[in-house]
């Protein structure tokens, strides 16, 4: 018992310190081998102890709030019982339920509300229904009435408080029920009213008031620990589905190389944003196309691995230079690379794209089988429209940039060309 109160102790301090430090996937296989083990003992692994403690603490602290405010109550309903079968020490009474352990039970709601320590607080719990047990013996002991042994029937109560309102851990229920009962047996030598008939039925109420309710708090406590743990491995799985799906999200929409979006999701996001904005009177949608230049040559000199390397380098070059939000850069295939840039003026658009040549020519990628430059180099189409136009279109959008890049290419490469406004069909702002 001793081993299993230190336990609860030394959890709580681990739940204070790393409450969720424990993966998801080690933790999943250890509420599996802890369900399929039991847990007889009312006591998980350490680090599954930790997290019950921490996850079960702000309904643990609600019970003992209501429990405390309860304990207030009844504690001065029973001086009912006090004028009634200890008359002579009723002054008595009502200066200790109401002016001693009323005061007490308020203040002891308050620190225990502010309190971080969970063991501490159920130890503050259990300790109001031992101090309603110590005041029973007192003024049963100091009471000459001939009902003073029977009196002590109330302690029942105290264990119904503990057992039942508050539902105190099992292994802290124990040894508070087992000194309620050490209470009644001390209270051979301080009442004089005892009589060995009375006594047995009093022992006997009490002592069947505890085994019940220690009964029912262990089959409690293993239904809701079984239960957290039957919820946590349904929160654990639903975890891994969610994980699992936005990684399959992510492998269906996005390049496994370059980690850009890959065609797909570019295609379904241009026609997004293209529908958006073809609502909206003026508001420019531009596509910048770019084009690894003299790629086939790259991957012949230096080897399809390198080749991959180099298009990851670019693709990072890219992306660091069209990073506003609600653009995208994609990898439109092969080597060739493509962005959506939204409510953006061409002039703008045209700046973006130099930046994401000179940001290539900047990584200084040897290029031997070039034809034209010593580096890895890009070349760049740019087309913007006006979506609410007339005769705007996607495809229209994007042959005018593919036009666009096929004109740097044809002008040395390493360069950025508009789309010439007859190949957007008049509609174009450039």
């Amino acid at each position: 018992m001793l081993d299993a109160m230190k336990s609860i102790s030394a959890a709580v301090v681990e739940t204070e310190a790393l409450p969720n430090a424990f993966p998801d996937q080690d933790l999943s296989v250890l509420v599996d081998a802890t369900l399929t083990d039991g847990f007889a003992w009312l006591r998980f692994p350490k680090a599954l102890e930790a997290r019950f403690l921490a996850d079960t603490a702000s309904s643990r602290l609600h019970t003992l709030l209501i429990a405390g405010t309860l304990v207030a109550f009844v504690m001065n309903l029973f001086l009912i019982s006090d004028k009634a079968m200890l008359p002579d020490v009723f002054d008595r009474a009502v200066l200790l339920r109401t002016w001693v352990l009323t005061p007490i039970c308020v203040v002891g709601m308050w620190v225990m509300s502010r309190l971080p320590n969970l063991f501490l607080r159920e130890l503050m719990a259990i300790s109001a229904g031992l101090m309603a047990c110590a005041m029973h013996v007192y003024l049963s002991a100091i009471s000459q009435s001939p009902h003073s042994a029977a009196y002590l029937t109330g302690l029942a109560m105290v264990i119904l408080y503990n057992n039942v309102f508050v539902r105190c851990r099992f292994w802290l229920a124990l040894p508070s029920t087992v000194s309620v009962l050490l209470f009644y047996v001390a209270s051979f030598w301080w009442v004089p009213s005892h009589s060995p008939e009375l006594s047995i039925s009093v022992g006997l109420v009490l002592l069947s008031t505890s085994l019940f309710t220690l009964y029912n708090l262990y089959t409690l406590e293993y239904e809701e620990r079984h239960n957290y743990l039957m919820a946590l491995r349904q929160r654990l799985l639903q975890r891994e589905l969610s994980q699992a799906n936005n990684a399959l999200e992510r492998v269906a929409r996005y390049d496994g190389l370059t980690q850009v979006a890959n065609r797909r999701h570019f295609d379904e996001f241009l026609a997004h944003l293209w529908e958006r904005a073809s609502l909206v009177h003026g508001q420019e949608l531009s596509i910048i196309m770019i084009d690894v230049d003299h790629f086939k040559a790259y991957n012949d000199h230096y080897g399809h691995p390198a080749g991959d390397a180099c298009l990851v380098k670019v693709a990072d070059a890219v992306q660091r230079c069209l990073r506003r939000p609600g653009d995208l850069v994609a990898r439109y295939g092969g080597e060739e690379f493509i962005a959506v840039l939204n409510r953006a003026p061409h002039a703008q658009v045209l700046a973006a794209a130099e930046r994401v040549k000179d940001a290539v020519a900047a990584l200084h990628l040897p290029h031997e089988g070039s034809a034209t430059h010593g580096q890895v180099t890009v070349s760049i189409g740019v087309a913007t429209v006006r979506p609410a136009a007339r005769h705007a279109s996607v495809e229209r959008l994007i042959s005018a940039a593919d036009e666009a890049l096929y004109q740097a290419k044809n002008r040395g490469r390493n360069r950025v060309w508009p789309a010439a406004e007859h190949a957007l069909s008049g509609e174009a702002s450039c």
